[in-house]
């Protein structure tokens, strides 16, 4: 079962967690980071932001890039798949 949080006036408020480390910034976590920095600077209050140096999924370098949005991890991310997830729960 997911949670959200709630903000004042009944706004969504959504965790992200990024790996930047070696691999992942490697395979692209750095443009998901670049992209979701854009979109919290539109919703402010709204998307939280973490920088992770790892998530213990290196064993599996195809699993690279790693973004986790709230509860869920996302494995072989890619920006826009993120971004979808995110504008999910906050809306």
């Amino acid at each position: 079962m997911m949670f959200d949080n709630f903000l004042e006036g009944g706004r969504k408020m959504v965790k992200v967690e990024i790996c930047v480390g070696s691999h992942c910034s490697l395979v692209g976590a750095l443009n998901i980071l670049e992209t979701l920095e854009k979109l919290q600077e539109e919703y402010p209050e709204q998307i939280q932001i973490e920088r992770v140096e790892c998530m213990d999924m290196c064993e599996n370098i195809k699993k690279a890039p790693v973004v986790k949005v709230g509860a869920e991890l996302i494995t072989s991310a890619q920006t826009q798949m993120v971004i979808s997830k995110v504008m999910e729960r906050i809306k």
